[in-house]
């Protein structure tokens, strides 16, 4: 009984040491089996991953994709605000702050567009980072009040600005400021327009320092870049000079005082606005409505265009009452454009239709 138990204790050790050993094989066969896998353990790579680029900040979107196409491989651009938020009443994040502050270059608008990043901007240059403000590159507005019976429907142009109309052949020449005399100038108040990109005319204004700015900050020849977008911006605005010298009689009733550049430059008026004021953080009167409402049955106006900042309900009781139509534009951020030229040329063919 001890002899047969033994040696059944024997076998069944004989038969574990036979399946180990097996087991022991069948993995160092598989261990071998795929040479493929032992050769990806073993790769190393040959190149270095490409540096990383440097980031230009703008302030809003419509700037931004500008900036874009200008600085396109040489630079990742961030837009602070973002796209359909307005840029009157933008506040920082510290996250925000922290982008503007580790930044190439930072591109804004100026002009108190972006108010809420004034001390933001200011900290920052201070500090050593460039800031580059559009407004600073352009022949700027003066806009005294459309709703304003004495000064009705008059835009003046700034006389500080640092280029003059010659620079890409202006067809609005000087002849339009010699209408008002100096005389005009220092009996109303006037306030400089922000809504500069309004123009694509304006924004060719401003190109030859951005690129320069950029090419300093980014250490690249955006030479080519430049004359590229330049090239786009003209043949837009050419292509918004020839639509609207088709409409005689280019009246606009708008929500809030934001198209100086635009009408300046295609030949039209504005001729009254829900909000008389160039910035959205103002509100309608009982008074102002009133005065509209009276302007537009006066010009028998049919249409009034409403964008970002434009209070609905006053917006719908203007309309209701002076029996017009309301029409919304883009004219702070670009929706479901995807570039600054599909931008403007939505807006500009959004009001021509709308007037035809």
């Amino acid at each position: 009984m001890t002899t047969s138990r033994h040696a059944r204790t024997a076998a069944l050790f004989a038969s574990l040491s036979l399946a180990a050993l097996g087991l022991s094989c069948s993995n160092d066969n598989a261990a071998t089996s795929n040479p493929a896998t032992d050769t990806a353990d073993v790769i190393v790579a040959t190149t270095a991953p490409a540096p990383e680029l440097p980031t230009v900040v703008v302030t809003y979107s419509v700037l931004a994709a500008v900036v874009s196409d200008l600085v396109e491989g040489s630079a990742n651009v961030v837009t602070l605000i973002p796209d359909g938020q307005d840029p009157h009443n933008f506040e920082p994040s510290a996250k925000d702050l922290e982008t503007i502050n580790n930044a190439a270059l930072v591109v804004a608008n100026g002009l108190d567009l972006e108010e809420g990043l004034d001390d933001a901007l200011s900290n920052a240059q201070q500090a050593g980072v460039n800031v580059f403000y559009v407004a600073d590159h352009v022949t700027v507005l003066d806009i005294v009040d459309v709703n304003d019976h004495s000064n009705h429907g008059h835009v003046h142009r700034g006389a500080d600005a640092s280029h003059s109309d010659d620079d890409h052949g202006d067809e609005h020449g000087d002849e339009d400021g010699d209408e008002h005399s100096d005389e005009d100038d220092d009996d109303h108040s006037h306030s400089q327009d922000p809504h500069v990109w309004l123009s694509p005319h304006t924004v060719r204004e401003a190109l030859p320092a951005l690129a320069k700015a950029a090419s300093d900050a980014l250490n690249v020849d955006l030479a080519a870049a430049q004359l590229a977008l330049d090239n786009e911006l003209a043949a837009l605005d050419t292509e918004l000079l020839s639509l609207f010298s088709a409409i005689d009689n280019c009246q606009l009733v708008t929500g809030h005082n934001e198209l100086g550049y635009f009408v300046d430059r295609y030949g039209c008026t504005v001729v009254a606005a829900i909000i008389s004021s160039t910035s959205t953080n103002a509100e309608a009167s009982a008074r102002n409505t009133e005065f509209v409402i009276d302007v537009i049955k006066t010009h028998s106006a049919k249409v009034i265009f409403t964008s970002l900042g434009t209070n609905p309900k006053t917006a719908e009781q203007v309309a209701r009452e002076a029996d017009a139509q309301l029409v919304t534009i883009s004219t702070h951020f670009l929706g479901t454009s995807n570039d600054y030229v599909a931008f403007m040329r939505t807006l500009g063919t959004t009001i021509a239709t709308s007037l035809s």
